[in-house]
């Protein structure tokens, strides 16, 4: 028998889910994932279910994504893509029957691909937050899905705490360091998922592989700039058993018994006091940004990393680069920033520095290495 893999947020933690595969024991049969994306990719707010996309495969009781899959327009998902570059098969998670629905699917999953445990994977820590935590801003997604493990033989791993830009890494060590067994992550389990994180959004994940892969300092991250630390402490997981979870965390045994998406939503918000789709409502209905040229944003650059620098940040990532610069398509922006200063692409993130001294650097100077390298 083997082990499937949950990842408690979406396409990050599934690409973690499959980086960390990597350490446990059982064999890994699947990966089991919400289709939940940022605004920059599906412009709908909240989760994705079945019924948003075609050309699923109809397993017993659950569905699987392929690179043949397509979410249905207006909608956006990463799944395709990831699930034809993942080595292990991909379940859609469909939360629109709560966490009931979606602990059927799980067991239905778990039991074609022949799995006798379940691991949850959480990149960053929001699934051990509380209702008065000052930086929580996406309680619910997490919580959720280990709801719906509640009742399975399941463990969490919390990887790279802090590293969401929600909890802090030394709350995260409060709350969880007496329960859990502590792995280290290793650059060589990273290195096969490198080019997946070249184009996905993720930004914790992006920030915990770089982490492993030796990168230390300050990274600004979305929603206006918020600084994570890369610290010695970044790189690892925190191996708990769920009902431990359950314990620092009150939302997950009050979601459990849901039936609905809109009945679990209800609940996360008179707990927690509001929840990541409340906020991605107000996002959506914002007027949508017009593309700045090219010669803006390479001139705009300069100014905006010696304001970064001032505030003691040395990396960015490009979602957050995006933000700041005015730009809608991140792949883009990411293109045209690597094309007129390679030095600056980690392979993972963008380095923050003087462009003066680039300019001057001769043609036979060494440049940075990048963690691709």
């Amino acid at each position: 028998m083997g082990t499937l893999l949950v990842a408690a947020g979406g396409g990050g933690d599934a690409i973690a889910a499959a980086a960390l595969s990597a350490l446990i024991p059982d064999k890994a049969v699947g990966i089991a994932t919400m289709a939940w994306d940022r605004l920059l990719i599906d412009p709908l707010p909240g989760p994705r279910s079945a019924a948003d996309f075609a050309r699923l495969e109809s397993r017993r009781g659950w569905w699987q994504v392929t690179s043949h899959s397509r979410p249905i327009a207006p909608a956006g998902s990463t799944l395709p893509r990831l699930a034809g570059e993942l080595p292990l098969p991909l379940a859609l998670l469909d939360p629109s029957r709560g966490a009931q629905g979606m602990r059927e699917q799980i067991e239905s999953a778990a039991r074609d691909l022949h799995a006798d445990h379940i691991l949850l994977v959480d990149v960053g820590g929001d699934l051990l937050g509380q209702p008065d935590d000052p930086g929580l801003r996406s309680p619910f997604a997490d919580a959720l899905t280990a709801a719906s493990c509640l009742s399975l033989p399941a463990e969490a791993w919390v990887a790279g705490p802090g590293l969401d830009g929600e909890l802090t890494e030394n709350l995260v060590w409060q709350r969880a360091a007496s329960h859990a067994t502590v792995h280290t992550l290793e650059p060589e389990i990273w290195k096969p998922y490198l080019p997946i994180l070249h184009w996905h959004p993720t930004e914790a994940t992006a920030l915990l592989a770089s982490a492993a892969l030796g990168l230390r300092g300050t990274v600004e991250i979305r929603d206006a700039g918020l600084p994570v630390p890369l610290t010695d402490r970044s790189p690892t997981a925190l191996d708990l058993d769920l009902a431990a979870v359950a314990d620092i965390n009150p939302l997950l045994p009050i979601l459990a018994g849901t039936t609905s998406l809109a009945a679990a939503e209800r609940l996360a918000v008179r707990t927690m006091g509001t929840t990541e789709l409340e906020a991605e409502r107000a996002k959506a209905a914002r007027p949508r940004r017009h593309q700045p040229p090219a010669a803006d944003t390479l001139a705009a650059l300069p100014d905006w990393e010696r304001a970064a620098r001032r505030r003691g940040v040395d990396f960015v990532t490009y979602r957050r680069l995006a933000e700041a610069l005015g730009h809608i398509e991140v792949a883009a922006l990411r293109t045209l920033l690597t094309t007129h200063h390679p030095t600056g692409d980690t392979g993972l993130l963008w380095r923050v520095e003087d462009r003066g001294c680039e300019a001057a650097r001769t043609d036979g100077a060494e440049a940075k290495p990048t963690l691709l390298n």
